[in-house]
C-alpha cells in the first residue's frame, strides 16, 4: 500500500534563496527557531535582491552569529561571545610585537650568521607575513572595523601560504614552532571590533614600539653576539612572549571581574591555547629530554595536538559548567513562591528570547 508523501516543511517550500537562509537558521536553538524564524527570514527576503540565489557572505555570517550568540545566551556563557572582540585586539598587538621583533632580530640580521640563503634583503619567506601583520596594525589604527578585519584575513593568508610557498620556490621559511602559535592568533583576530575605543586604537604602534624595544635591548645585551639571531634559538623568547599575552589578558580580565564583568576571563580562557602553542617546542623539548633523547617532529606534533584538546576541552568545560549553573538558577526560580501572593511561576515558562541581532 503506498503511502502519501509527507507534506514539505518550511525548509523545503520557498525559493532557493529563501531555503538557503532557512537551512542557516538551524545555527538558532530550535525554541528560538520556532517563535522567530518565519520573522527573520522574512526581514532578510525584504532587503536583497529577489534574484539572488546565494544569502551574501555578510548576511551569512550575521546570521551564524547571531545564531550562536542566542546559543551562548541559552548556556549563560554570553561572556564568551562579548570576549571575542578583546581576546582579538589582544591577539593583534601580540602578532605585531612579535613581528616588529623577528623582523630586527632574525629578518633583517647578517645572512652568513646563519648560513641561509637570503630571501632579498631578508633571511626567509616569513618577512612577507610579518611585514603583513605589521600592515594590520596600521589598518586597525587608521581604518578599524571592516577594513581591519580584511587585512587580519589577508594576514592569515600569507601565514598559512608560507610553508607551500616555501616547498615551491625553495625558499626558507620560519619552522613550525613559529607558524602554529601565529595562525592561532591571526584567527583570533579576525574578531577585531567593529567600533574600538581610542585606547585600543593607539595599541598597535605601542606594541611595534615595544618589540622594537626588547629587539634593542636583546642587541645591547649581546654586546657582539649572535644570540637569537635565527629562528632555531627563539623558542624561549616565543615561549615567553605566549605566557606574557596570558599574563596580562589574566591581570585584566580579573580586574573587570570584580567589576561583574566576565568577558576578561574568557578571553583570558580563549588565548591560552595559543600561548600554549607559543610554548610547545620548549614542552617537546622538555618530553624528549625526560627520555635521554632529542626533540622529534613526532614530539613536536603530539605536543601541539594536546595543546589544542586541552585549550578546546576547557573551553568546553567552562560551557558546560555556565549550562549547569544557568538550569540551577532558573529551576530555583520556579520553584520559588512569591512572599507576598504565594504565586507560584509556571513550569512551563521561559524567558522570551531577546531580539535578533541582525545587521543592516
Amino acid at each position: 500500500m503506498n503511502q502519501p508523501n509527507p507534506t514539505p516543511g518550511p525548509a523545503e517550500t520557498g525559493s532557493p534563496l529563501e531555503r538557503r537562509y532557512r537551512r542557516l537558521l538551524r545555527v538558532y536553538p530550535r525554541p528560538y527557531q520556532a517563535e522567530r524564524g518565519e520573522e527573520i527570514v522574512g526581514t532578510y527576503l525584504d532587503l536583497v535582491d529577489p534574484q539572488r540565489r546565494w544569502p551574501s557572505p555578510h548576511d551569512a555570517l550575521d546570521l551564524l552569529g547571531a545564531g550562536l550568540r542566542e546559543r551562548l545566551r541559552g548556556y549563560g556563557a554570553l561572556g564568551l561571545a562579548d570576549a571575542l572582540p578583546p581576546a582579538a585586539t589582544a591577539a593583534l598587538n601580540t602578532l605585531i610585537a612579535l613581528a616588529v621583533f623577528l623582523l630586527i632580530q632574525v629578518e633583517l640580521n647578517d645572512p652568513r650568521i646563519t648560513g641561509l640563503d637570503p630571501v632579498g634583503p631578508f633571511q626567509t619567506l616569513g618577512a612577507v607575513a610579518w611585514l603583513g601583520w605589521l600592515l594590520v596594525g596600521f589598518t586597525a589604527t587608521a581604518l578599524p572595523g571592516p577594513w581591519a578585519r580584511y587585512a587580519a584575513a589577508g594576514g592569515l593568508l600569507l601565514t598559512i601560504a608560507l610553508p607551500p610557498a616555501a616547498a615551491l620556490t625553495g625558499q626558507t621559511r620560519p619552522p613550525l614552532f613559529v607558524l602554529i602559535p601565529t595562525i592561532a592568533l591571526g584567527l583570533t583576530t579576525l574578531a577585531l571590533p567593529t567600533h574600538p575605543s581610542r585606547v585600543g586604537r593607539s595599541l598597535p604602534p605601542l606594541a611595534a614600539g615595544f618589540g622594537t624595544a626588547a629587539s634593542v635591548s636583546f642587541a645591547a645585551a649581546e654586546n657582539g653576539g649572535n644570540w637569537f639571531t635565527s629562528y632555531r634559538s627563539t623558542p624561549e623568547i616565543l615561549a615567553m612572549v605566549g605566557g606574557l599575552m596570558f599574563a596580562l589578558v589574566l591581570i585584566v580580565g580579573l580586574g573587570r571581574a570584580l567589576r561583574a564583568d566576565d568577558a576578561g576571563l574568557w578571553a583570558a580562557l580563549l588565548l591560552a591555547t595559543p600561548a600554549g602553542l607559543f610554548g610547545a617546542s620548549q614542552l617537546s623539548q622538555a618530553i624528549a629530554g625526560s627520555r635521554g633523547g632529542a626533540p622529534s617532529l613526532t614530539d613536536f606534533a603530539t605536543t601541539t595536538a594536546a595543546i589544542l584538546l586541552t585549550g578546546a576541552a576547557l573551553v568546553a568545560a567552562a560551557i558546560a559548567s555556565q549550562a549547569a549553573r544557568q538550569r540551577t538558577v532558573r529551576q530555583r526560580a520556579l520553584d520559588s513562591t512569591c512572599p507576598t501572593c504565594g504565586h507560584r511561576p509556571d513550569a512551563t515558562a521561559r524567558t522570551r528570547p531577546p531580539e535578533a541581532e541582525m545587521g543592516t
